[in-house]
């Protein structure tokens, strides 16, 4: 009884706070001021922008690292792939395909570990075997009680409330050429020992011959796959949900409103699509453009033209195999249907070597993950992996690549003073933190106008202590006052006024 009035009470109390604030809202005039909350908010596009003068939105590429690891032993064979980083406890673990395409070698899925996500090694898991050893790190071969091989399987830990110890890891994978294409659902209590949910595909609806993705979507509180399918002969990306991992209601291909979508000429044959860590309610995308341009006379100018010719002649996929190329995209959302692409490549190909520009290079891992800086002192970074040399004579690896934390897009101020105007917005919480950087002639003043734009007194640019160097968590200051609790729970604008500087990122701290 007790328990029960408890709730009862509180339930209540919640519902008064929430017409309170509803009425306050409605009251400021603010119900078309877009609601942050505590969100942190990156600058990708210009959802939060009413005006710019002399600032421009900027996206950026990450920075090119060290290899990681060479895949050289007599089970990996060139055709390494489909790989997914996940932190496990205190190390890193990467699940990745591989598969000996010179002999067409059966698939496997293989694991490294690694306590920093730069070095790693192989662990001799004893779980599989080949060529009469059990003594090597493939985790998974055959598809249990089916004559397919493992091609696709995407961990992740789920983090639904109330989710069981036995299921904390679950995944999403295939077999190779299996008949009719269906995606099956695992599950482990630790990410190493794998058993299937059930017999049965928990997808029919896709054609599946390629990384799919799955995981809990913490704002959408239900589980989200995305997965391949072909429209019109177009690889495309498709999208489903669920309440329980097993039955899924299919929701269609992911759009691209103003353009940037898949097209005969540009398909997406990966979409490495999840949740921004640090930032949930921004989806973001890291797909695999697949181009075949078909047998041009700058096709046999390309590297290793003999061993294209060999794989035109041995594979099902004839020509396309020594003809066509991939590299990785940009993608984001807010709602995880609708999506906006980068005018730019965001992981090419690169300076042509003697083992590049193959159909296979620059697929990129699903999951990018923070890690330390190899730099000195530095702050996290974000690391983000790619195969290199896949398909070629070579031995495939791994590289990682780096980027600044939100560092994906940014506002952008050149040698001239610009400035940055936001709509309406609703904070909640006490100060303003941004992630920025200057030069050392730069700077940031960030002056706080109400919903109709006028400056808000003692909140002006000239108030606002000049802002210079580089941080990720820098909090502003008005006359040495941090404190920005006033303008909680009411609609506000921003003006950002820059000079040589990049504005990444904002949240209003608790």
């Amino acid at each position: 009884m007790k328990r029960t009035l408890f709730l009862v009470c509180t339930l209540t109390l919640a519902l008064v706070a929430l017409a309170e604030f509803t009425m306050r809202v409605q009251a400021d005039g603010a119900d078309d001021a877009i609601w942050l909350g505590f969100k942190r908010e990156l600058f990708l596009d210009d959802y939060l922008l009413d005006r710019l003068d002399a600032v421009e939105i900027t996206l950026h590429r990450p920075e090119r690292k060290s290899v990681v690891m060479q895949f050289d032993r007599p089970w990996e064979n060139g055709g390494e792939g489909y790989a997914s980083i996940m932190k496990v406890g205190g190390k890193f673990l990467a699940y990745y395909r591989s598969w000996g395409f010179k002999e067409n070698d059966p698939m496997k899925y293989c694991l490294l570990e690694s306590p920093d996500a730069i070095h790693w090694t192989r662990p001799n898991l004893g779980l599989c075997e080949f060529n009469g050893i059990h003594s090597n790190n493939i985790l998974l071969d055959k598809l249990p009680d089916t004559p397919y091989d493992t091609q696709d399987f995407t961990p992740f830990e789920d983090e639904r409330p109330g989710c069981p110890a036995d299921e904390r890891y679950k995944a999403v994978g295939n077999g190779y050429h299996s008949d009719p294409p269906g995606l099956f659902a695992w599950k482990s209590p630790d990410a190493i020992h794998w058993t299937l949910m059930q017999q049965e595909p928990i997808s029919t609806a896709g054609k599946f011959d390629t990384q799919n993705i799955a995981f809990w979507s913490t704002v959408e509180k239900k589980y989200v796959l995305y997965y391949r399918a072909f429209i019109n002969d177009i690889r495309v990306v498709m999208r489903a949900t669920s309440d329980d991992f097993l039955h899924w209601t299919e929701e269609g291909e992911i759009q691209f409103p103003e353009g940037g979508g898949p097209t005969l000429r540009e398909q997406f044959y990966t979409n490495q699509i999840q949740q921004y860590h640090r930032a949930p309610h921004i989806y973001i995308g890291l797909p695999t453009r697949y181009v075949d341009n078909g047998l041009v006379p700058s096709v046999p100018l390309l590297p290793e033209w003999e061993l294209r010719q060999y794989r035109m002649g041995i594979f099902k996929g004839g020509e396309r195999v020594g003809t066509a190329m991939t590299d990785t995209m940009f993608i984001w959302s807010r709602d995880g249907v609708n999506f906006k692409r980068a005018d730019d490549v965001f992981i090419a190909p690169g300076l042509r070597t003697s083992s590049t520009w193959f159909y296979g290079d620059n697929y990129t891992a699903w999951n990018i993950v923070e890690t330390p800086s190899e730099d000195d002192d530095s702050p996290n970074e974000l690391s983000i992996f790619t195969m290199e040399q896949t398909n070629s004579d070579k031995p495939s690896r791994l590289r990682r690549y780096a980027l600044r934390i939100d560092g994906f897009g940014s506002l952008h101020a050149k040698t001239r003073e610009g400035e940055a105007v936001t709509k309406p917005i609703i904070f909640d919480g006490k100060e303003l933190s941004i992630n920025y950087a200057t030069s050392v002639a730069g700077y940031v003043k960030v002056e706080v106008l109400d919903r109709d734009g006028q400056v808000v007194p003692g909140y002006s640019a000239d108030d606002c202590d000049l802002i210079f160097g580089d941080s990720i968590d820098r909090r502003v200051s008005w006359n040495g006052k941090t404190d920005f609790s006033e303008f909680s729970g009411k609609p506000i604008r921003l003006r950002f006024v820059m000079y040589e500087a990049d504005l990444y990122s904002m949240k209003c701290e608790e």
